[in-house]
């Protein structure tokens, strides 16, 4: 049976789970049962919803009903945008730690509790970071190798320069922050905040603190048609989005003298142009020519240089093959390695230090 929250609990510090929604009701039962299936318990739930027109609404005040004191609410009389849905959430943040979860998301039972014994055994990190399932519309998941191939604590600096190479943690429902670390860090403003916000904050975070990786999937990541990694897919977002923040972090960690970071600029662009590559791949796979061609050619925009790469010169053939072809290009594509999706996990970064995620025996603690 959950409790009302406990502020100042210094063996059980306070976690706030913030929760923004909009029109995700066929998805929000899950979510909301997860946050509260965890098995720490000292939680709060921060929940804001954009004006949703399903029943989004009504199902958020079931669960506030049902846990009293443990979950405030708070509905926008109209849509104001994502910047507005996160405000309300963090207005009512009250924890030590706080996790932001898409409503389409959910956490495993110990997502919370795995988290902040990690952060409470390393003080000095900024956030926890978790691996990931995905789970489609329906419910199947899918394995995918972690990004590490252990769970560390690693040099802020040294994950600055992996970001500056692959954005590591697709969804910002893998992250638990150190909430007194992300003073002065955080990003509002329209598109950028809705897709890149975090991920400028976390990069700005990293230039100061250390962070921990934890390799187990503790949160199941959704992806469906209406979510917005595909909406970003299908506008070039993906390639022109991240194009625009290796410059931007690249500027940043100059402000930190931080110069192995600055110095992976132009290795960050040519791995960019393949990544257009990949989107240009998957959409064939889809049948969606268009896209592929605009991916095809902003490869070439990102990094002239690419034209001499093997999987540019086989999808280059592909506008001019007949049908047998073009099935034979797709197929080579499905089956290449580590083309249409990540199949691989890496070292962690130099001077990353392995550690052993434990759980907090929270029935102990009082």
């Amino acid at each position: 049976m959950y409790r009302e929250p406990l502020r100042n609990n210094p063996r059980k510090p306070l976690v706030s789970i913030c929760i923004f929604n909009y029109n995700y009701g066929r998805y929000l039962r899950q979510c909301l049962e997860s946050a509260f299936a965890q098995t720490y318990d000292n939680i709060e739930i921060c929940f804001s919803d954009n004006a949703s027109t399903d029943d989004s609404w009504d199902i958020a005040l079931e669960y506030a009903r049902k846990y009293p004191g443990i979950m405030n609410i708070t509905c926008n009389r109209k849509n104001f945008g994502s910047d507005a849905n996160f405000a309300n959430c963090f207005l009512n943040v009250r924890g030590k730690y706080f996790n932001e979860l898409c409503s389409d998301d959910a956490l495993m039972p110990e997502h919370i509790e795995k988290c902040v014994h990690a952060l409470e055994a390393h003080p000095e990190a900024g956030f926890a970071m978790v691996h990931r399932t995905i789970i489609d519309g329906r419910g199947r998941r899918t394995k995918e190798p972690p990004f590490y191939n252990q769970s560390c604590i690693i040099p802020g600096p040294e994950q600055a320069a992996v970001y500056m190479m692959a954005a590591v943690n697709p969804s910002v429902s893998q992250i638990m922050y150190s909430k007194k670390m992300t003073y002065g860090k955080t990003v509002a403003g329209g598109l950028a905040a809705r897709w890149y916000g975090t991920r400028i904050m976390d990069f700005d975070m990293c230039c100061e603190f250390p962070i921990v990786y934890i390799k187990e999937p503790l949160l199941l990541h959704r992806l469906h048609s209406q979510n917005d990694s595909f909406r970003a897919a299908g506008n070039l977002m993906e390639v022109i989005g991240p194009y625009v923040l290796q410059h931007q972090f690249a500027e940043m960690a100059s402000n930190y003298s931080l110069t192995k970071v600055v110095d992976r600029l132009p290795h960050s662009l040519d791995k960019l142009s393949k990544l257009c590559l990949r989107y240009c791949a998957r959409a064939l796979v889809a049948n969606d020519v268009k896209s592929a061609l605009r991916y095809f050619h902003l490869a070439v925009a990102v990094d002239p240089d690419i034209t001499t790469d093997p999987t540019f010169n086989k999808l280059e053939g592909y506008w001019a093959a007949d049908a047998v072809e073009k099935s034979s290009i797709i197929e080579s594509m499905q089956s290449a390695n580590n083309l249409m999706t990540r199949n691989v996990s890496y070292d962690p970064p130099p001077g990353s230090i392995p550690i052993e995620v434990k759980s907090l025996n929270v029935a102990n603690i009082s």
